[in-house]
């Protein structure tokens, strides 16, 4: 679920809001000094089974040991009309009692809802230690300028290869153009989809491009776009790039093109692979070769903000907040959730720590914050030129400096 993709413009009043109740949290047997709501988007609480269960189990412990505090938890999407962000901007002076006190929210929108009050910083109830846990990329979501406005608890995509390891006997090269002129590699990637663009944006971020101008507007530039862009081309040109992948829009299907042998390496992302049951298949993973060095990761973020203003419930919400991300407990719902976890010792709590673990530890490490929204027009225009470059219809250069005219 991509709450992303709706879209930003709120028309919804707070009188109408319609509750989801999400966990069923048992009543105190005391007199509650704190009536405290938590408003989740169902793509964090219920990407699975398991992962429901245990929101739901540490749910109930908090309140087992707040016995003050009685929980209200209701899904809500993000953005939209009846979105949390919509509530948060109409209902302060219509309906302040139904407002949440702590929510969910991709971490991309940190700034831009600090910026509006409809979250508050933490820095004064922020342990230091729980910043320094963070892996590098979950900093700099947290922290985008001084002030700490969320705390980061879950990374998402982070994308990398998988390749068939009978077929390929051999470690890929770190390289694109050593990866790309070895007859026997052949890859699928979804070019026509989010997984195409996010190549392009990995290629054109490497290659020194930004996304921003000095005035904060987006903005693209034709030499690192031409650059990523003509590594697509060279990689389509000799073969190594299935002609399938022009007509593929989803990870999903370039996996299943993968496995049916299709193409023995294929791009995935972590949420994704972690949500495939990979158990005794012939397949190893890799880093994605970049011009000169693997291209660096690039993450997005799910982050806990407080919305409440009363100093008494942003107490309260804080406290349900830090124990919500204590590493055992973010270990174990990332865990069952099939997302990554946003601390180093959270990522350590992982029963399984196989090799994969490994691997997208070292991953985070030196991941980068995804600067731009999946639904971005940026990401947009990126779809269309790297779709256009694989089919074959424009050659880099022109579809560079359309994608920056766009």
């Amino acid at each position: 679920v991509d709450d992303t993709a709706v879209s930003q413009t709120p028309d919804a009043t707070v009188a109408a809001v319609q509750t989801t109740p999400m966990f069923e949290v048992p009543p105190t047997a005391t007199p509650a000094a704190v009536d405290l709501k938590v408003w989740i988007p169902a793509a964090v609480a219920v990407r699975t089974e398991a992962g429901t269960q245990t929101m739901a189990d540490k749910l109930n412990e908090f309140t087992a040991q707040n016995p003050e505090v009685v929980l209200q938890v209701e899904q809500k999407r993000v953005l939209g009309e009846g979105g949390i962000l919509s509530y948060l901007r109409t209902g302060r002076n219509v309906a302040p009692s139904v407002l949440p006190d702590l929510i969910a929210i991709p971490t991309d929108l940190l700034p831009s809802s600090a910026n509006e009050n409809l979250i508050f910083p933490i820095d004064d109830r922020l342990d230091p230690a729980f910043l320094d846990e963070l892996f590098p990329p979950a900093i700099a979501m947290a922290q985008p300028d001084e002030s700490v406005l969320g705390y980061p608890f879950a990374l998402t995509w982070s994308p990398h290869l998988v390749y068939n390891s009978n077929a390929l006997t051999r470690t890929l090269p770190l390289t694109w153009d050593q990866l790309i002129v070895d007859p026997e590699h052949s890859m699928v990637i979804a070019a026509g989809g989010e997984d195409g663009a996010m190549l392009a944006l990995q290629f054109y971020l490497d290659a020194g491009g930004t996304v921003q101008n000095e005035q904060g507007q987006p903005e693209l530039q034709v030499e690192p776009l031409t650059v990523a862009l003509e590594a697509l081309q060279r990689a389509g040109e000799n073969g190594f790039l299935v002609s399938q992948s022009s007509s593929l829009s989803t990870i999903n299907q370039s996996w299943q093109l993968f496995l049916g042998g299709g193409a023995n390496i294929v791009r995935t992302r972590s949420d994704h692979f972690l949500g495939e049951n990979t158990s005794g298949l012939p397949i190893e993973f890799t880093v994605t070769p970049g011009i000169d060095r693997p291209l660096t990761p690039v993450v997005g973020g799910w982050a806990w903000a407080i919305s409440t203003s009363d100093p008494a419930r942003q107490e309260a919400a804080f406290a349900l907040l830090a124990d919500l991300v204590e590493p055992s407990n973010q270990g174990q719902w990332s865990q069952d959730s099939n997302i990554l976890p946003a601390r180093r010792d959270a990522f350590a709590m992982w029963s399984d720590n196989d090799s994969y673990v490994g691997f997208m530890q070292q991953e985070l490490e030196r991941a980068r914050p995804l600067p731009v929204t999946t639904t971005s027009k940026i990401m947009t225009v990126l779809g269309d030129a790297v779709f256009e470059v694989v089919s074959g219809s424009k050659l880099a250069e022109e579809a560079a400096e359309d994608a920056v005219a766009a």
